[in-house]
């Protein structure tokens, strides 16, 4: 086994086509364990692919409603795990203002690369609290295919595994502002969302485009980004489409093949250029 670089390894396999086999190198997309300790004390451990660390723990903290602004994180650091394992901690401290009435340190279980609420212990803490998203600018149904085009163009290592996520943030222009690659869906979103957030320009984006499906989690990220248009390859779930209807989102499934499906808000969408 082979690491090519820190988000892609070589493995040796035997390929099987029409029963004949032989042996191949296949690369993987990595995944390994990230720890973020707040303050000295641990918050959670996320599985992800290495990478981009400090913005995912950016953009993860700030979706939680943890920090509100990139002054919030007085410092953030990484260090090497003592007992020799190759878990990456980031260290993150922030003011004790930004600690007080909240329920940070409820995550009691490692978030794996699928599951970005998996660890949280009451209800109350799945409930994101959003006002309503307005916007006055509308997005055409032509112009879609070529966001999810500008997106691909960045996805190397999809290209070289076939085994990651992407998420970008754009304008309705078709303005690519940031794309980033995880074995996540969840992070890949942190990760864009991050990266806007700690160089202050999150109020720019206005489409954030999913590779995959649309769960409850991805909405909340994007309504407390507060993004009015969320574009997904695959299909929604039912929370997700009643999460966007009440916050004022604008959801769009199935954008693929030359095909789109309108569930929330379709009032900002038309039909030409």
């Amino acid at each position: 086994m082979e690491e090519v670089n820190g988000q892609i390894r070589s493995v040796s396999a035997t390929r099987i086509v029409q029963g004949e086999s032989r042996h191949s190198t296949e690369t993987l997309t990595q995944e390994a364990a990230l720890q973020i300790r707040i303050n000295g004390q641990s918050y959670t451990v996320t599985m992800r692919t290495p990478g981009n660390d400090r913005i995912l723990v950016a953009g993860l903290l700030f979706t939680e409603g943890i920090v509100s602004r990139p002054d919030d994180l007085i410092d953030m650091r990484e260090i090497a795990n003592a007992s020799g394992d190759t878990t990456l901690i980031v260290e993150v401290q922030l003011p004790e203002a930004a600690l007080t009435n909240k329920r940070i340190f409820n995550r009691s279980i490692t978030s794996s690369a699928s599951c970005g609420v998996c660890g949280k212990i009451d209800l109350c803490d799945l409930v994101i609290p959003a006002s309503q998203i307005s916007t006055s600018r509308k997005i055409s149904i032509l112009a879609i295919p070529e966001m999810f085009d500008s997106m691909r163009r960045h996805q190397s290592t999809f290209d070289a595994t076939g085994g990651s996520h992407a998420a970008a943030l754009l304008t309705v222009d078709d303005e690519v502002l940031c794309v980033q690659e995880d074995i996540g869906r969840h992070n890949a979103v942190d990760k864009v969302i991050g990266d806007l957030f700690m160089t202050d320009m999150l109020q720019h984006a206005e489409v954030l485009l999913v590779s995959g499906r649309v769960s409850y989690e991805i909405v909340a990220k994007c309504a407390r980004a507060r993004i009015p248009f969320l574009l997904a390859v695959s299909a929604p779930s039912s929370l997700a489409v009643d999460f966007c209807n009440s916050v004022g989102i604008t959801l769009i499934g199935f954008c693929r093949d030359q095909r789109a499906t309108v569930y929330t808000h379709s009032e900002r969408v038309f039909l030409h250029s």
